[in-house]
């Protein structure tokens, strides 16, 4: 489960290369033995904790990464996989708890973390962020016979009763809204889910992705997600949010292959077809923030890196052409 809920305290869940011109005695390599191996035609291999190897640190949960079978699966680990092989890097991943994650890649023992993790400043100071991989808002988890089908707002909650896992950060935004019936709390979402279906509960707040990923695997739960649209009033509850991925700051050049790759990935479509097979279909996942909240902290208008990580980024176009 990602932490999407826990950036504040509570319950835990979830150099420089310039290869635009790599000399005349490249292009002519290039064109007498064939096509060369991208590691050789930009220079010096990326440096990773392990040659030859990109070691991925997740939680082990669906739908994000995991494990089966010795194999990655998961929208984050199919869509790295997919970036490191253009890079000629093999993936290995690593499961851990929360934050053992995140600790994995500042104490140099992971070269990467993700699955769902939220933006926030203060990650931005310890650590390179990517750009944002998808966009996790608050989604209302509801019976398939509610009529809401787009989206829901908080005054449609009113009269209603609401419910989430305790310790989410969400919930304090839950209590304040004017005419809720009642505000239960769960010690986890098995619980919880159960009360939506017998009726015991109209509306929930949970983990968007996971719960799609469980919506996907068993039909017969007769459950929806609908977004919840945006109210100034209610930030915590309603506003969405980046889930990025996080490298440690001195591998610069893993960063800047792994973000254009990123970046290729989303101009090429490959992001959404790899969420849908894990059942997260809605397209506002990919509908960036309204404002972007990164401009100042450690992006600039144009989306290039500033902050205390700042540098010219190694150009790995070639990977991704």
């Amino acid at each position: 489960m990602s932490d999407s809920k826990f950036d504040t305290p509570g319950l835990s869940r979830r150099s420089v290369l310039k290869a635009a011109g790599y000399g005349s005695l490249a292009a002519v390599a290039g064109s007498t033995l064939g096509p060369m191996p991208f590691a050789f035609a930009a220079g010096q291999p990326i440096k990773t904790i392990r040659p030859g190897y990109l070691t991925a640190a997740c939680l082990g949960d669906m739908p994000l990464g995991a494990l089966r079978d010795g194999v990655p699966v998961g929208t984050d680990l199919e869509l790295l996989k997919l970036i490191a092989d253009r890079l000629e890097l093999k993936l290995d991943v690593l499961t851990m708890g929360f934050p053992a994650v995140i600790e994995a890649v500042r104490s140099g023992r992971a070269d990467w973390f993700g699955g769902n993790f939220a933006w926030n400043p203060m990650r931005s100071k310890i650590l390179l962020l990517t750009d944002a991989v998808f966009y996790t808002g608050a989604y209302v988890i509801m019976r398939d016979s509610e009529p809401f089908q787009t989206s829901i707002s908080v005054n449609d909650m009113k009269g209603r009763t609401v419910g989430s896992n305790t310790g989410y950060f969400t919930i304090p935004d839950m209590k304040k809204i004017d005419g809720v019936k009642e505000v239960k709390l769960y010690d986890n979402t098995d619980a919880c889910l159960r009360d939506v279906r017998a009726g015991r509960l109209d509306f929930a707040v949970l983990d968007a992705p996971t719960i799609d990923y469980m919506i996907l695997q068993d039909p017969s739960l007769k459950l929806k997600q609908v977004p919840m649209a945006y109210d100034e009033k209610f930030p915590s509850l309603t506003a969405k949010f980046e889930a990025i991925w996080g490298i440690h700051p001195q591998n610069q050049d893993l960063f800047d292959g792994v973000n254009q790759g990123l970046r290729w990935l989303r101009s090429t479509g490959q992001i959404g077809p790899i969420l849908a097979r894990y059942g997260i279909k809605n397209p506002d996942y990919l509908v960036p923030l309204p404002k972007d909240q990164r401009v100042g902290v450690d992006r600039d208008e144009q989306g290039n890196l500033i902050g205390p990580f700042k540098h010219a980024p190694r150009d790995f176009s070639q990977a991704f052409a």
